[in-house]
């Protein structure tokens, strides 16, 4: 739909006049229920006269059918939106609904100082998890002892489902069920075909298919305890009803027991980084509360903080994906996930598959285990995948990019063990640690799954490397160095040999490149594509899911130019070995460490530029004692 915006931020639109009628009765009836639901909110002792709501159209992102205008530079961050099938993914027209093109936000009608209760919402007006445990389906639920998905989750939900659909209009909490969006076409779990195919390559696409799946089971496993629920909410309201309460609740602590709440009004600020109010549920009150952290001028927008998360969570969770995320420090915490596995061939296979397997027991009765079903605390799944479930896509990630896993056993059959998946981002992390740890196993000969299996020293002389490698401070002990410290395939933090941390470099950039290769554009092409805003429209479907997939894409990137850049390095210090005379003060390495260092144009990361000078420096002062001790050995024996 094409229209003008006018000084006053009414919208022109080149419609008949039936139309342009229709289109005013709903106009009205938005506005009605807006009133109705800050009317009912100050009738039950709420306090938010410090703010106002206001709705922005995806057409005229400057005007408002409830406010005034406002700058367009307010619009600099992303929005929680609520838009309808009709104006999502391609920008249709389709019919015009109720939420047609509709983005909500919450504005300072006041100038706002720091610390400020901005926002108060009595108890009364919340709805908690114990309000759908006390229904007659909640206590079904309760005693049937489900495992469900997300159990608090599904409480909200019962509550919100049943009293829409048993008390109606006459519910206390109409007025707040009106102005929750009728359709949620921005989330991925109900985009259709051609919007899915926006997220070709990304890991997303399974995670879409597994929260349909998880969801799914969750309404039939209540239908079977509680069959009247199947009256109360078809699978697809369920859907609803499980997005609306994803996206909305809040997590508090209400008479010293932890419990969720949808809270409204609350629910209605957008996401901002970083966070410029505070939440939390007020004893004293016995209110919700908003306070400010900082002074918000008289018409700005309000912001919540959504929390620090990669762009994945913000678009699966909320429907939308923020084209800046870094916080202010410059820290991007988009993530990629990358599997890794045994390879096959491996001539010590066993060996590597118990030590690879060492403490994992996520297993189900079939020993069939969907993956992001397993959440590690550490970011790690451990799975047994079925070739047979794999879509095309996805079975190409798993096979190319990341070596399969079997044992002996287990060739006989389609069963793919063992793959583990690590999540990771720009940064030096836990994560990245994790993975350089599985790949130096991985790429390990005999000699080298020795030492990590035993703990003994990876040099002739029993020298250790320094404890910074792993992210500590002052020498490593001797307790670390001992076989307790590799317990697990995630524990080797440190270099075994300048030819393993070779050979897991390479490895590292094969499996990247196969992952990218899944992708049907390039990291650059995805750049180039987001400044056409006529293709890729603010806020459409088809925008979120490009902006997912190039962040997946840098982060991909990133450790492609880390490996090269190690093997760079190596390849120097390699060349110093082979010729001693090159190990001097003012060596290849070291120059080559000081120009990284002194790099103003920020050619290379901070993270790489670490481990080059940390990581790779230790290392290679360990192989040129090592083969210093060997020359030395090689004398004395020549002496004798």
């Amino acid at each position: 739909m094409e229209g003008n915006a006018h000084q006053d931020g009414i919208i022109s639109h080149n419609y008949d006049e039936s139309q342009n009628e229709a289109i005013n009765k709903v106009s009205h009836y938005e506005e009605d229920k807006f009133v109705r639901f800050e009317s009912w909110l100050r009738e039950n002792g709420a306090q938010h006269e410090m703010l106002e709501l206001r709705q922005y159209n995806v057409e005229d992102p400057c005007g408002s059918q409830l406010s005034v205008a406002y700058d367009d530079d307010e619009f600099t961050s992303e929005e929680k939106k609520e838009p309808s099938a009709s104006t999502c993914g391609d920008q249709g027209t389709g019919g015009f609904e109720e939420n047609d093109g509709e983005m909500r936000g919450v504005h300072a009608k006041v100038h706002i100082p720091p610390n400020t209760v901005c926002v108060a919402v009595p108890r009364r007006c919340l709805i908690t998890v114990e309000m759908g445990q006390a229904t007659e389906m909640g206590l079904a639920i309760l005693k049937s002892d489900l495992e469900l998905d997300a159990p608090k989750h599904i409480f909200l939900m019962v509550y919100l489902l049943w009293d829409r659909k048993v008390n109606g209009k006459t519910s206390f909490f109409n007025p707040y069920y009106e102005i929750l969006p009728r359709t949620l076409r921005n989330m991925p779990i109900f985009w259709n075909e051609k919007e899915l195919k926006y997220l070709e390559g990304s890991y997303l696409l399974t995670q879409i298919v597994d929260r349909n799946e998880a969801i799914e089971d969750d309404y039939h496993a209540i239908c079977e305890v509680a069959p009247e629920f199947a009256c109360i909410a078809t699978l697809e309201e369920f859907k609803w009803a499980r997005m609306c309460v994803c996206s909305r609740n809040f997590g508090l602590q209400i008479d010293g027991k932890r419990t969720s709440a949808l809270v409204p009004h609350a629910d209605m600020l957008n996401h901002y980084r970083p966070r410029e109010t505070k939440w939390t549920f007020d004893d004293e009150r016995q209110a919700f509360t908003i306070t400010s952290l900082q002074t918000i001028p008289y018409g700005a927008q309000v912001y919540d903080s959504y929390g620090q998360k990669c762009n994945h969570r913000f678009l699966l969770n909320y429907g939308f994906a923020v084209e800046d995320n870094r916080e202010v420090d410059g820290f991007c915490p988009n993530e990629v996930p990358i599997e890794l596995g045994i390879l096959p061939n491996d001539p010590i296979f066993d060996a590597k598959y118990e030590f690879w397997t060492r403490g994992d027991s996520a297993t189900t009765a079939s020993g069939i285990v969907n993956r992001s079903s397993i959440a590690h605390p550490e970011g790690i799944a451990s799975v047994t995948l079925d070739v047979s479930c794999l879509t095309h896509v996805h079975e190409a990630v798993l096979l190319n990019a990341c070596p399969a896993t079997y044992s002996n056993a287990a060739k006989t059959n389609s069963t793919i063990h063992a793959i583990k998946r690590v999540r990771v981002c720009v940064s030096n992390n836990e994560h990245t640690r994790i993975l350089f740890s599985m790949l130096r196993v991985i790429v390990a000969d005999e000699e080298q799954f020795r030492v990590i299996t035993s703990g003994g020293p990876a040099y002739a002389d029993g020298t250790a490397l320094s404890r910074h490698v792993l992210g500590f401070s002052g020498t490593i002990s001797s307790v670390m160095a001992s076989s307790s410290f590799f317990r697990t395939v995630r524990d080797i933090r440190c270099p075994i040999s300048l030819k393993n941390e070779r050979a897991a470099m390479n490895h590292l950039l094969d499996v990247l490149r196969r992952a990218s290769c899944v992708y049907p554009t390039i990291y650059e092409q995805d750049v180039e594509d987001l400044i056409d805003m006529s293709a890729y429209p603010r806020f459409s479907n088809k925008r979120h899911a490009k902006i997912q997939v190039r962040g997946e894409k840098e982060v991909l990137l990133h450790f492609m130019i880390w490996a090269r850049t190690a093997l760079e390095i190596m390849d120097i210090i390699e060349r110093e070995l082979d010729d001693p005379m090159n190990c001097t003060v003012e060596s290849e390495f070291e120059e080559a460490m000081r120009s990284m260092e002194e790099d103003d144009e920020g050619r290379h990361h901070i993270t790489i530029v670490r481990y080059c000078v940390d990581v790779l420096g230790v290392l290679r002062k360990e192989e040129i004692k090592k083969r210093t001790h060997s020359v030395l050995q090689q004398s004395t024996t020549v002496a004798l």
